[in-house]
């Protein structure tokens, strides 16, 4: 943990040992924006969290106003928190952060939303009725968007296994949660929701979505 590590408290009930650690990948929810950004933790201390490249889904830096409120999300699964926060200040230069400051102390929650990612990943989905090759558009740690022009012999609610590479091979387990079957104009619209996240498989595919919006940012996605 960087910054100061002396146990104080940055609100009442919290302490630096209830917080993220320097460069770990986290949500933010602004109030006035419904989807969630990713952001890095750049450093804490007893007063404040400096969050470095807040990108949405586009790659696009988001710079809020002073005294906006919003929402801190990290960690995962069993150990996901979130906390309140107010923006102290922001900068883009030499590189966009912000300061901002917790207002109430951070507790346990459910995570109700993910940062998303525009992909272009391949992918197998494995079913018992037989393996169909499929093309995510849209990742995120709550599950796959993809794109199939292969006939699917799969159903709504159907459990499957989805294999991909997000800068490591994963197969995960997943349910299809929308099938909205193509024709000769429109490829079949498949979306899985994945199942029994680990820890480790979340923070993979966490690292490479934020890569995925980064990458956008540097083509020029403003």
């Amino acid at each position: 943990m960087a910054g100061a590590a002396t146990g104080e408290d940055l609100v009442s009930g919290t302490t630096l040992a209830d917080l993220p650690d320097v460069n770990d990948l986290v949500d933010v929810t602004l109030d006035s924006r419904a989807e969630p950004l990713a952001a890095v933790i750049r450093t804490v201390t007893e007063d404040a969290v400096l969050l470095g490249e807040p990108i949405d889904r586009t790659g696009r830096v988001v710079m809020p106003e002073t005294g906006e409120g919003g929402l801190l999300v990290w960690g995962g699964g069993s150990s996901l928190r979130q906390a309140p926060i107010a923006v102290l200040e922001t900068h883009r230069r030499p590189d966009p952060v912000w300061l901002v400051r917790l207002t109430a102390p951070a507790g346990r929650c459910q995570r109700r939303a993910f940062v998303r990612a525009d992909v272009n990943l391949p992918v197998r989905v494995r079913h018992t009725d037989g393996d169909v090759e499929v093309t995510a558009v849209d990742l995120s740690e709550g599950g796959l968007r993809c794109n199939s022009r292969a006939e699917i012999a799969i159903r709504k609610g159907d459990s499957v296994i989805a294999e991909f590479d997000a800068g490591q091979r994963l197969a995960l387990p997943a349910t299809v949660v929308r099938l909205q079957r193509g024709d000769e104009e429109r490829p079949t619209d498949l979306g899985l929701s994945f199942e029994g996240l680990t820890m480790a498989n979340a923070d993979t595919i966490r690292r490479y979505v934020f890569g995925q919006l980064l990458e956008q940012r540097r083509r020029g996605a403003t």
